[in-house]
């Protein structure tokens, strides 16, 4: 797909990069086999091929407007479509580009920009645990479209005490612990099954993703720095280091791998 860059985004890293991505498409619309949102409302623009068109356009210095900006705030960030492109876009890293792109350009309702910034406080937030305990104790009491939104209590289990010489380091996560504490705890028995010690590190937080895809890429970024410094002394410098990083959450395993690529310029 040819792409004629306005000068805003020409040399820029985005622009480039951008245009790099949108070379790849060659319009077949395999894409949209695998779309969830293209499947559920059938609209050319809810669907990748669609969203793809919508982002050249602000590339090529079209004004993005609030449908614009919709119609990428649909997109689940799944990345199924990138399973079934023959080409190999790279799908999830361009919308991440677009988003920025148009978010800097829209401004979205004062009621909007309350919910957003309300989540990428909130979430990876300390209190967000006993907000959670406090929720799980006046469930019954809840409206029932709020008490769908609040899981029962959970009993998490026992954490192993064995010690081994094989050493994993595991992601807690930010909302995980709070309301499926299961989870990690399930993983952590699975590994001293098969003699791995999972291992935290006491200062490492969100992965970064809400903050991320919510209109804060920088704030993302911020936490996926501090991520790094506080797993580093696990890997390195230490006589036993970690064989790997578990993660056993989706969201979180897809942007910790995309780490390298997200802060690729920094120093």
């Amino acid at each position: 797909m040819q792409t004629r860059l306005a000068p805003e985004y020409k040399d820029t890293p985005d622009g480039i990069a951008a245009e790099a991505i949108l070379r790849k498409c060659v319009h077949c619309g395999f894409c949209t086999a695998t779309c969830p949102t293209y499947q559920l409302l059938g609209d050319e623009l809810d669907g990748p091929r669609g969203r793809i068109y919508l982002m050249k356009q602000v590339l090529e210095g079209q004004a993005p407007t609030r449908k614009t900006q919709l119609h990428l705030d649909r997109c689940l960030t799944c990345r199924n479509c990138e399973s079934t492109c023959p080409s190999g876009v790279e799908y999830g890293h361009l919308v991440d580009i677009g988003r920025k792109l148009v978010d800097a350009k829209v401004p979205r309702p004062a009621t909007e920009q309350a919910v957003r910034w309300a989540l990428k406080q909130g979430l990876p937030s300390p209190l967000f645990a006993p907000a959670m305990r406090m929720g799980q104790m006046v469930r019954p009491l809840l409206p029932a479209a709020l008490r769908a939104k609040v899981p029962p209590r959970q009993h998490a289990g026992d954490l192993p005490t064995r010690t081994h010489g094989r050493r994993m380091l595991m992601l807690a996560g930010c909302v995980q612990p709070a309301m499926m504490p299961n989870i990690n705890r399930a993983t952590a028995r699975v590994l001293d099954a098969a003699g791995i010690q999972a291992v935290a590190a006491p200062a490492a937080g969100c992965c970064g993703a809400v903050k991320f895809h919510l209109d804060d890429q920088e704030g993302g970024k911020q936490q996926m720095r501090a991520n790094i410094d506080a797993w580093w002394p696990f890997i390195d410098g230490t006589p036993s280091p970690v064989e790997a990083i578990v993660m056993n959450a989706s969201g979180c395993g897809v942007t910790v791998k995309e780490y390298g690529h997200i802060l690729r310029d920094d120093p």
